[in-house]
């Protein structure tokens, strides 16, 4: 284990979001095991257990082992999500303003006092078509309805923080109506994973186009350039002339200085190829992430569809629907971690690096 994997390690077994996931993945795995006691024990043979000795499913004291365990890890995890519910709000109301200045820089572009008043009239009825009707401003849109859903969902679980803790005297709505109102905030829970993964479908089929339209330009580029250079080495090179003015020495000039046209071309091409291939490189990066967090969406739709009686799949499943989401959720976690190490270790080398005199 390398310096920087260790130190990003210690970051994300520190930080709370990626305690709540390392809480989460336990609390699958043991939802797992109680839905498919049998699971682990097929692997004891082959670690060497007598199949006579292996047992064929679990005894009742460890179940109900097993079940205080994974009512404890979903309390636990309440304890790093109890006021959340104001970032998901403040998310919704950035994203929300960030896509209204967009639109109305976009609708009142002319600066002329008859732009002006143009722009005025499309900044309400125009902006909201667009929201709702244009390309960006149906994802963006999906993305506000989202995180404002995702946010009553944690209201909800904050308010029912205290009837959860179990303690005896001690409540605010009552056990019966504390699981109803979790009831509710598992819908919300629901319709913000429904948009997060439309959302996160419109982005990936947007960034899509991009990355096509990207690899024709870099091709067409690199045609250019090839076919260019292929000028130059058909036709020789030409040294730099000696002689200027008319006959033969203004005919070597012309040359050279179509010469020096070509190469430029050859070199701007080069340098724009770059790029667009770095370009490329982030389009394809952010298509990547952004689908593994439809998917992720999309596996832990099933655990508040369970919860209010949506989805026809049993526990067992609804336990591997959970545990993949937690590894894609947690993996997006652990890279945030280490960009968060390198950018560290990248400021501690410029200070520790002398100044030139």
């Amino acid at each position: 284990m390398s310096q920087t994997t260790f130190h990003q390690f210690i970051k994300f077994s520190t930080d709370a979001y990626g305690l709540e996931r390392t809480l989460r993945l336990l609390q699958s795995l043991t939802q797992l095991l109680l839905s498919y006691p049998s699971l682990p024990l097929t692997l004891l043979p082959f670690l060497g257990f007598p199949p006579s000795k292996i047992p064929r499913s679990l005894s009742p004291s460890k179940k109900a082992t097993l079940t205080q365990l994974k009512s404890r890890l979903s309390l636990g995890r309440r304890y790093f999500r109890l006021f959340r519910f104001l970032e998901s709000f403040s998310q919704s109301y950035d994203k929300y303003i960030e896509a209204s200045a967009k639109s109305a820089a976009e609708e009142g572009g002319d600066t002329t006092n008859k732009g002006k008043s143009k722009g005025k009239k499309r900044a309400g009825l125009g902006w909201v078509v667009g929201l709702l009707l244009g390309g960006i401003g149906v994802e963006k849109w999906m993305e506000i309805m989202s995180k404002g859903f995702n946010g009553v969902y944690y209201c909800a679980e904050t308010a029912t923080f205290v009837d959860e803790l179990g303690v005896e005297g001690l409540g605010v709505w009552g056990r019966g109506l504390a699981e109803k109102v979790m009831r509710e905030g598992n819908r919300m829970w629901f319709f913000a994973l429904v948009l997060g993964v439309l959302a996160g479908g419109w982005r990936v089929g947007r960034v899509n186009g991009e990355v096509e339209r990207t690899r024709r330009e870099i091709g067409h580029l690199e045609k250019e350039v090839r076919r260019e250079r292929g000028m130059v080495a058909e036709r020789g090179r030409v040294p730099p002339p000696t002689v200027r003015g008319k006959g033969k020495g203004g005919w070597e000039e012309e040359r050279w200085r179509e010469q020096e046209m070509r190469l430029e071309r050859v070199r701007v091409g080069e340098k724009k190829v770059e790029e667009l291939r770095g370009r490329l490189e982030g389009l394809v990066e952010e298509r990547y992430r952004v689908g593994r967090r439809a998917v992720a969406d999309l596996l832990d739709m099933g655990v508040p569809g369970k919860a209010v009686g949506w989805v026809p799949f049993s526990t067992g499943v609804v336990s591997v629907m959970m545990l993949g989401s937690t590894w894609l959720t947690g993996l997006e976690v652990w890279e945030k971690c280490g960009e968060s190490v390198r950018k560290s270790a990248a400021k501690g080398e410029a200070k520790a690096k002398p100044k030139s005199e």
